[in-house]
């Protein structure tokens, strides 16, 4: 199996001229290495300066600890918790050092793909769903007021959209943060299955019918784009981030990449190509 996908970040209508707060990264694998692709999004928050560097510090941490990764065999679940830890250091020592860090922090939610199967790893509400020809289903838990009304029946999906508190986190990764509990889960996939990865700026403002319809009609890099200029359409009020990808059969060989995308909105970064 090979993994194709596609990836687009984007200010948003509303933000222009003020920094980026969302990041995101794509982590491929050398040829021969035991670690899979993992996709990364993060969203960050406590000022414009202060998310912008969380959700950087987030993306780093991914990009420097799977460039090293030496284990027997990988487990995304402890990937992310040592790098959950180090991020969670490095904000705190930012913060102690500088009040304008004090109340800086992120989501994130990552997954990896193996072998017919996504495991997902998130804090906050960025999103992660499987889409294909029938459905499009959320497998991220958002760590959100509306969100943990919602698992309680307390709350429909439509109500949560336009509740009052829709943004109001339970959980981040921040300065302040003292009891961390991410939300794991494991997935099987098959090969018409598509997972998508995006910040709150693209779910918050387009439909997931839509989402699932851009998804299946269109390659994973146009996709990507496409979500984008349609929550732009929309009035782009936050940042946009968005990942798409797919495991395919005899998919053509491409050179390995390990690529970010933070907070510029013209081309991607090129952090490493090891």
């Amino acid at each position: 199996m090979e993994t194709i996908f596609g990836h687009a970040i984007d200010i948003g209508i509303k933000r222009r001229g003020k920094p980026n707060q969302d990041s995101l990264i794509v982590l491929m694998p050398q040829p021969n290495a035991i670690t899979p692709p993992v996709f990364v999004v993060a969203d960050g928050m406590g000022g414009y300066t202060g998310g912008e560097v969380a959700s950087q510090i987030i993306v780093q941490q991914f990009a420097s600890q799977y460039s090293t990764w030496n284990g027997k065999t990988f487990s995304l679940a402890v990937f992310t918790d040592n790098v959950i830890n180090e991020a969670l250091a490095e904000m705190k020592r930012k913060a102690a050092a500088d009040a304008q860090y004090a109340s800086m922090g992120s989501t994130v939610v990552v997954v990896s793909l193996e072998k017919g199967k996504v495991n997902l790893v998130n804090v906050g509400d960025s999103r992660s769903y499987i889409v294909n020809a029938n459905r499009i289903r959320q497998i991220n838990h958002d760590h959100s007021y509306v969100g943990e009304m919602m698992r309680a029946g307390l709350l429909t999906a439509a109500e949560a959209m336009n509740h009052p508190k829709k943004n109001q986190l339970t959980q981040s990764i921040s300065a302040h943060t003292v009891d961390l509990k991410p939300y794991y889960s494991t997935e099987l996939i098959g090969t018409e299955d598509i997972v998508l990865l995006c910040s709150d700026g693209l779910w918050g403002v387009v439909s997931e019918p839509l989402i699932q319809f851009i998804v299946m009609e269109n390659p994973p890099q146009r996709a990507a784009e496409l979500l984008v200029q349609m929550a732009n359409e929309r009035g782009g009020p936050d940042n946009i981030s968005v990942i798409i990808a797919r495991e395919i059969a005899d998919a053509p060989i491409t050179k390995p990449v390990l690529r970010s995308q933070s907070n510029k909105d013209d081309f991607p970064t090129q952090i490493t190509n090891r």
